[in-house]
């Protein structure tokens, strides 16, 4: 490893150097021929015309053409390229300038102007020449540069050097010759031979090693050396064998493109893998268009005069070491294939848009006479373009999808569908098997297998394809899925990426055993929360075809999707148990309570027997006549008697009202009848109290339609909070009657100047079992029942409490009744009456 780590720096070291001597002696050479005159063209140290022309130059104007040889300038023979370029010099550009030139044996007199060498000149015809042989370099190497896993790195930057070679030293060569001319000529007959040995390592699909000693490469280096060595030899020689052995040059260059493409078109038949196809698919369109078109117009150009400029035809060379050189380093299969669908779909609509114009210009000029010149005419090709290019752009698209990658469904298609099922909510088991039984069907894949962890879960939920349910494994320790995909590097992973990617260098054979179990092809990560909750597995397609581009795209962003929507069912899952549980947890505490209930009522039922014969001996005892203490623990006893069968009555009260609910038997009800039972149980409870007691009732009220023991129990108790909290003073008891927008209400009002309530504890107190606080408990006794019972009462009869109060000021409590019940039927009620009255 050390021994070749310190050759490649060697050698980046040298071909660093030999970058810097070239470019500067450009350089040199540039800034003593800028703005000063030439003769309109160039020619080789051998006096023949270059092919490096500029549309515009004098010399392809006044028809010379390349190969011809220039014998004599105004009568004088040339003896050097040098008197050529410094008789052009001598005169003032525009200056006319008769040459005598040799073409196929044929002797010919040209008048040629001179020209001033621009710096657009320089860029148009050498300039293009240096930076693309600098972003030939630059490119080129790149694979060796980054150690590439390939063996073809190393031949793609040999040739790349030697392009570089080429190219920038093109502009000496056509005008002073610092640089040996060997140098030029070498570089061209050499960059064929790298180029088919870089094709020879990718036989049968792979790429392997090729050993330099071997015999087909001694041959094709040969060939070059033979070729530089015979154009070097015949330079200065009779014309004829020369330009024989330089056209040779340029159809051996074409004849290494082509071997180049036939090598790659073979091996991409042949290879099983899909990585490789794709990088083969890229390196031959790369290889087309920047290798073999470049070198056909040459030799066309050299060959058979096509008015070609060389140096325009080699501007698409720039694709052939980008597309091998992003093969060699790109390790996703995915990524190679949207390089060549954008590739493939860019030059054809360049073309197209190159077809369309011509059509329109061929067929429209003819009848657009002056119009031609219109500046509108511009503006209506660009609003053309703009109108067509997106819609060409898409068509291509689709057409390189369904042509290249036989791609029988409609994306767009799939992932609505796709993603309207995932949207649902539902459990976790069952999105990923539906996910999974419709991806399989929409792409034609044979088995899938989905792996999904939960947050904080520590099973894994499986699913799987009917062939793969059975056998499907699960992850081995250590391979978790985090270890899978490392980094933020989130993106699916193909079995062949796997294996020659160098990141999975050291868990390549865990990942291949993976691939192997799950017969997979693709690996795709499920992430949620940056963080990889599991995968999903895809097997090969059933029509044999690998995947493309488009179907990574599409099964990235299904899977991303998937990923919240497993997390979203988990959470969903959770919450029914969570709701079930709560559902069963409420059952058990309803049942409970309705025991405890059932069990106070009966309790309060089986005391109030023997309460009630307390209650009546005592009353009897107390009637004897008796003084002093006995008649006081007497009275005690009654009153505490009464108090805890009231107590009774009103827990089996409330224990009904929870159980039963509470329903009002609605009848016509005396007021008087009930205010005379009230005001002598007051006054009775009152007895030698400092309390004054009232009733104010306004006289037209006489009855009301409601339910008269609730009514009772209802001011009983008001009456009975009134005296408890009232230690002097005054209770009221007032009845008058209310209009509303709803109906007519009867508002009875228990008055008292006890001791008042907080205005926030005013909605509190008709809570069940809730008092202000534990003093008064204590003072004043009690279990904050009453209150609540009366509000349910009221409910139950239609109508509200509401109370006013201050503190240290006194308390008023008001129930709101309908005087006529809606639910109430007079004459039903009459006809009861009467019948009862006749039994």
């Amino acid at each position: 490893m050390g021994d070749r780590t310190w050759q490649r720096r060697l050698l980046f070291l040298l071909t660093g150097l030999a970058v810097l001597l070239l470019i500067g002696q450009n350089v040199l050479s540039i800034g003593r021929w800028l703005n000063e005159p030439f003769p309109g063209f160039f020619v080789h140290e051998n006096l023949t015309v270059g092919p490096y022309s500029v549309p515009g130059w004098t010399g392809q104007t006044a028809g010379l053409q390349p190969l011809d040889r220039v014998l004599s300038i105004n009568g004088r023979d040339l003896r050097s390229r040098a008197d050529l370029y410094q008789s052009a010099r001598s005169v003032p550009a525009a200056s006319s300038l008769h040459y005598r030139v040799l073409r196929n044996s044929e002797t010919l007199d040209l008048t040629i102007s001179t020209m001033n060498f621009s710096l657009r000149d320089w860029l148009l015809s050498f300039g293009i020449y240096i930076f693309i042989g600098l972003a030939f370099l630059l490119i080129g190497v790149s694979p060796y540069f980054f150690h590439a896993s390939s063996p073809a790195a190393l031949p793609l930057c040999f040739m790349v050097l030697t392009v570089f070679v080429w190219f920038q030293t093109t502009f000496d060569f056509m005008t002073e010759g610092v640089l040996p001319k060997e140098l030029r000529i070498f570089a061209l007959s050499l960059t064929p031979s790298a180029a088919i040995h870089l094709a020879l390592l990718l036989r049968q699909g792979n790429l392997t090693s090729l050993s330099l000693r071997s015999i087909p490469l001694i041959s094709i280096y040969g060939i070059s050396v033979v070729l530089g060595i015979l154009n070097s030899a015949t330079f200065f020689g009779p014309l004829e064998y020369w330009i024989a052995f330089f056209r040779a040059a340029y159809v051996y260059a074409c004849i290494g493109a082509l071997t180049f493409l036939m090598v790659t078109g073979y091996a991409l038949r042949r290879t099983d893998s899909d990585l490789e196809r794709s990088r083969l698919r890229v390196m031959f369109v790369g290889a087309l268009l920047g290798f073999f078109i470049p070198t056909l117009i040459t030799v066309l150009t050299s060959s058979f005069q096509w008015p070609i400029p060389y140096n325009i035809a080699l501007v698409p060379t720039i694709f052939f070491p980008i597309s091998v050189a992003y093969a060699l380093l790109k390790y996703s299969l995915f990524d190679l294939g949207r390089v060549l669908k954008v590739a493939l779909s860019r030059v054809a609509l360049m073309t197209l848009l190159v077809v369309i114009y011509a059509i329109i210009a061929f067929v429209v000029a003819p009848w657009a006479g002056s119009y031609a010149k219109d500046p509108l005419v511009p503006i209506f090709f660009s609003v053309f373009v703009v109108a067509v290019f997106n819609p060409l752009l898409r068509w291509l698209e689709n057409v390189v999808d369904r042509y290249l990658y036989r791609q029988d469904y409609d994306p767009i298609k799939v992932q609505e569908e796709i993603s309207m099922f995932l949207r649902t909510l539902d459990a976790a088991p069952s999105l990923a098997k539906g996910f999974i039984q419709r991806i399989t069907e929409l792409l034609g894949i044979k088995n899938a297998v989905l792996m999904y962890r939960g947050k904080n879960a520590t099973e894994i939920l499986g699913s799987a394809t009917e062939t793969m349910a059975q056998t499907a494994p699960g992850i081995d320790e250590p391979m978790g899925f985090a270890e899978i995909w490392s980094g933020s590097d989130y993106r699916g992973i193909s079995r062949d990426e796997v294996k020659t990617n160098p990141r999975f260098r050291e868990k390549r054979d865990l990942l291949l055993e993976v691939f192997a179990r799950w017969q997979a092809e693709l690996l795709m990560p499920l992430v949620y929360e940056r963080e990889v909750r599991g995968l999903v597995s895809f097997g090969a397609k059933k029509s044999g075809h690998e995947y493309s581009a488009e179907d990574f795209r599409l099964l990235g962003t299904l899977t991303e999707q998937l990923a919240l929507s497993l997390e979203n069912g988990r959470l969903y899952e959770e919450s029914i148990a969570a709701r079930t549980r709560a559902e069963d947890s409420n059952k058990r505490l309803i049942e409970m309570d309705r025991i405890k209930k059932d069990f106070v009522a009966n309790v309060c039922h089986e005391l109030r027997t023997p309460v009630s014969t307390i209650i009546g001996y005592s009353e009897v005892l107390r009637d004897l006549d008796l003084s002093g203490d006995a008649r006081k623990f007497l009275d005690r006893l009654v009153h505490n008697g009464q108090e805890l069968s009231s107590l009774m009555d009103n827990l089996m009260d409330f224990s009904r009202m929870e159980t039963h609910g509470s329903s009002a038997q609605i009848e016509i009800v005396k007021l008087k009848e009930i205010l005379t039972g009230l005001e002598t149980m007051t006054q009775r409870l009152i007895r030698e109290r400092p309390i004054e007691f009232g009733i104010h009732m306004e006289s037209a009220i006489d009855s009301i339609e409601s339910d008269g023991q609730k009514l009772q129990q209802i001011l009983v108790q008001l009456l009975t909070n009134a005296l408890k909290f009232t230690e002097k003073g005054r209770i009221d008891l007032s009845i008058c009657k209310r209009r509303t927008g709803i109906g007519e209400f009867l508002e009875i009002a228990v008055a008292d100047t006890g001791i008042g309530i907080k205005r926030e504890d005013q909605e509190i107190i008709f809570d069940d079992f809730r008092q202000l606080d534990g003093s008064s408990t204590r003072h004043y006794g009690g279990t904050g029942l009453g209150l609540g019972l009366c509000k349910k009462l009221a409910a139950a009869l239609g109508g509200e409490i509401r109370v006013t109060s201050e503190v240290g000021v006194g308390s008023v409590f008001s129930l709101l009744l309908p005087v006529k019940s809606p639910a109430f039927d007079v004459e039903k009620y009459s006809s009861d009456q009467e019948n009862s009255l006749s039994l």
